[in-house]
């Protein structure tokens, strides 16, 4: 089997945590998919310090909270849907720190990303109150790690948008075209990380058979 995870930003019970279980639902649809959930709401999140101590050690983040519970799974999953609902035209400060603190992988793990698609969910209570930049905001965080950022089928362009009202899952129903797009992308997701998890496969037997590395480059950091 497949394994799709799902990470939701959102710190309540709403419209985010319902379309991502909708996506979710829509790619076990695919034969060969199965789904789990991850979410902020209830963790105990540190941010990241920038001690650098990942780079030095070679290792996961020192922090010792509940990122240690994602950090396997985020890993080990062959596709991912993360959702967040809009704060200030941006992502949840929970969402920001999982990314920040999951930013160690593709050192500690070069190459085990690589090429696994990410589609992105974001709702908001007003028409035109930062989506976009949420869902750029999450396409970027999967680009960064050499994955495949997909925006979803015909009509999602870059992800499932849903416009709320501030109403919650009610809100999120209401939006029949949001709903929609939310749907086409967990579609998407489910094929492509069929197709994605049977390339990678090839990829590393052509890989070994030509003594390619399947491995990231040395990333470069800012300091």
């Amino acid at each position: 089997m497949a394994k799709i995870l799902g990470i939701c930003g959102s710190v309540r019970l709403g419209a985010t945590d319902y379309a991502l279980k909708e996506a979710l639902r829509e790619a076990e649809k695919i034969p060969g998919i199965e789904t789990e959930i991850w979410s902020v709401r209830g963790k105990k999140i540190s941010p990241c310090v920038h001690c650098d101590a990942c780079i030095r050690n070679n290792s996961m983040c020192i922090i010792k909270d509940d990122i240690k519970d994602l950090e396997e799974k985020f890993i080990n999953a062959d596709g991912y849907i993360i959702a967040s609902p809009v704060y200030d035209m941006s992502i949840t400060a929970q969402l920001a720190m999982v990314f920040n603190r999951l930013r160690p992988s593709y050192l500690v793990y070069p190459g085990k990303l690589k090429y696994k698609p990410g589609g992105a969910i974001t709702t908001g209570g007003t028409r035109h109150g930062g989506q976009e930049f949420v869902l750029q905001n999450i396409l970027n965080f999967y680009l960064m790690h050499e994955m495949f950022a997909l925006g979803g089928l015909g009509g999602c362009y870059n992800g499932g948008k849903i416009w709320s009202k501030d109403n919650k899952v009610q809100g999120a129903n209401d939006d029949l075209v949001g709903m929609e797009t939310v749907r086409k992308l967990g579609k998407a997701i489910g094929e492509a990380t069929i197709v994605s998890l049977e390339g990678r496969k090839r990829w590393e037997e052509i890989a070994g058979q030509s003594n390619l590395s399947i491995e990231s480059t040395s990333p470069l950091f800012d300091h």
